[in-house]
């Protein structure tokens, strides 16, 4: 059967890695082949394909620096958009592997990451959030509101949280504390109409 790379790709990012690497490579698609190596743990193979593209792709920088975060030995300084374009997709894809040891690793780094971008807090617990990791998504989330009070979806993000609690106080002060910073923010008015 003839597969297509969006077929690949979207069969890679749903957890069906088998027989990916070797469609990427055979088909030069670099990027994509370290990213099944990295999650194969061939750490060697994914770096040797990352460094062939890091001139001219942002991706295969931030990989690199994935990886050198994976290794326990940063070198390379991570940037602003590498964090905000690609460290919740990458984590993302590491839960839908059940690579904890890879999310654990590098939310080791946040607080170095935060230093490049200080939303990293709130990308990290936005993606405990999307994969039900609740008590994470909290602790990320509010290391994330200590730092930028007035973003309106980190309080809806930590209400949403305690609303699935039926923590139904705590969910309705931090919609007010999000609907101070934005009267129409349409997801907390949504959510404020729900609570009893």
């Amino acid at each position: 059967m003839f597969r297509t790379y969006e077929q690949v790709k979207t069969d890679f990012l749903s957890g069906k890695i088998d027989g990916c690497a070797s469609f990427f490579e055979k088909h030069n698609f670099k990027l994509e082949a370290g990213y099944c190596y990295l999650i194969q743990g061939d750490f060697i193979k994914a770096k040797k394909l990352f460094e062939a593209i890091s001139d001219e792709n942002s991706r295969a920088r931030w990989a690199i620096v994935l990886l050198q975060m994976l290794e326990g030995n940063v070198i390379q300084d991570p940037t602003y958009f590498d964090i905000r374009n690609f460290l919740e997709i990458d984590l993302n894809i590491f839960i839908k592997y059940y690579k904890g040891d890879y999310v654990e690793q590098i939310i080791r780094y946040s607080d170095y990451m935060q230093y490049f971008n200080p939303e990293c807090y709130k990308f990290i617990g936005r993606v405990f959030w999307a994969n039900n990791m609740l008590p994470a998504a909290l602790f990320f989330l509010r290391k994330a509101k200590d730092k930028f009070y007035n973003d309106p979806e980190l309080h809806y993000l930590i209400a949403y949280i305690a609303y699935g609690e039926e923590n139904f106080a705590q969910c309705k002060k931090a919609l007010e504390a999000c609907l101070n910073i934005l009267p129409t923010y349409s997801p907390a008015l949504k959510l404020m109409a729900k609570l009893p």
